[in-house]
């Protein structure tokens, strides 16, 4: 079962809806019918806060070329999922306060306007969000974003952006490999007491962002480790060669004898030396077997390939593989198929400079 879905896409980045978020909206549209359409104005108001907020670290971390493959919205906040990590502290730090940064000014604004509309009383009580008035969704929309800029930028817990901040800024003096050490051990700690704190109240949002923010620090240190342990590796080093490919006019009942034989799940399809798709065993597993003789391979492969280059770091290759949800890459050199490189190689190496470099 997929964790998210997509609902489309700005500026080219694919906008998805995690299924937490997918149940938060279906629980809020119930309770608007038969309740109060209220929480279904705050469910868009913070849906768009939230995508906005995402798209201002996104549009940062383009300015110095780092793309990004998704923006993922959660109950509490979003996460844009970039290709790589930023190359310099700096960096870092300028794409973290983005999206607060952009909330900050929202807020700038929307309290500039209700002071000309003579509204200023509506900012108090800050926790308030009722709409009794059009202009109380000025004062909401004020308030979102102050409180969400606010959540995001001075709680110091990794992968929130007060975390990342915290990071970048440990990173000048430190270097980022101590920096994240320290910044994912206090993000656990924050987490901890997160979840303690919304056991005692009652709170399940508390809970809930605990349970993420432990998760992400979790994830932010294993790939810290698997740089560490991939540093100076190029896929060159790790990737297969010799590789066995299939023809796209090749029969099913042929594909399947090939596997029998080679023992791989999935081969490189090419003609004329072109690399054109990728052919696995659950692509044929989806025709049934009467049909393999009839069936051809160009038929059921996948022309989306993701490709690595064989000068490319055997960690950036480890990443590009988890995000994609495949199990091999191809290593296209100038058009050329020189190699692949599966998870399997990856993980034995990761193993090997385990041993190498901690001594087991």
């Amino acid at each position: 079962m997929r964790d998210s879905y997509r609902v489309g896409s700005i500026l080219g980045i694919p906008v998805e809806l995690h299924i937490s978020f997918v149940l938060l909206l279906l629980l809020v549209f119930i309770y608007s019918l038969a309740v109060d359409f209220q929480a279904f104005i705050y469910l868009v108001l913070l849906f768009t806060v939230v995508t906005l907020h995402e798209l201002s670290h996104s549009v940062v971390a383009r300015r110095y070329g780092i793309g990004i493959n998704r923006i993922t919205l959660l109950p509490f906040g979003g996460i844009a999922s970039m290709e790589e990590l930023p190359s310099e502290p700096g960096q870092e730090l300028k794409i973290a306060i983005a999206g607060p940064g952009f909330n900050f000014l929202m807020s700038g604004l929307s309290l500039l306007a209700l002071y000309m509309l003579d509204s200023l009383p509506l900012v108090f009580p800050l926790f308030d969000f009722s709409i009794s008035a059009p202009i109380d969704l000025l004062a909401v929309f004020f308030k979102v974003n102050l409180l969400l800029g606010a959540f995001n930028l001075f709680v110091p817990a990794l992968p929130m952006d007060g975390g990342r901040v915290f990071r970048s800024l440990l990173a000048l003096k430190l270097g980022f490999h101590a920096a994240t050490e320290i910044a994912t051990g206090i993000a656990k700690v924050i987490a901890v007491v997160f979840a303690l704190l919304g056991v005692m109240i009652p709170n399940l949002w508390l809970v809930f962002i605990a349970f993420f923010v432990y998760l992400g620090a979790v994830q932010e240190s294993e790939m810290l480790r698997i740089n560490f342990l991939l540093s100076g590796i190029k896929v060159r080093d790790l990737m297969s060669r010799g590789v066995v490919w299939v023809h796209p006019e090749m029969t099913l009942e042929e594909l399947a004898e090939v596997m029998l034989e080679r023992k791989h799940m999935g081969y490189p399809v090419l003609t004329d030396g072109r690399l054109i798709g990728i052919v696995t065993f659950t692509d044929l597993s989806k025709v049934p077997r009467s049909e393999w003789s009839r069936v051809r391979v160009g038929e059921v492969m996948s022309r989306n390939l993701i490709t690595t280059t064989s000068d490319a770091d055997a960690s950036e290759a480890f990443l590009t593989l988890a995000k994609a949800g495949v199990g091999r890459l191809p290593v296209v050199d100038g058009g050329e198929l020189k190699g692949i490189l599966s998870k399997t190689d990856l993980l034995r190496a990761i193993e090997v400079m385990r041993l190498k470099r901690l001594g087991g």
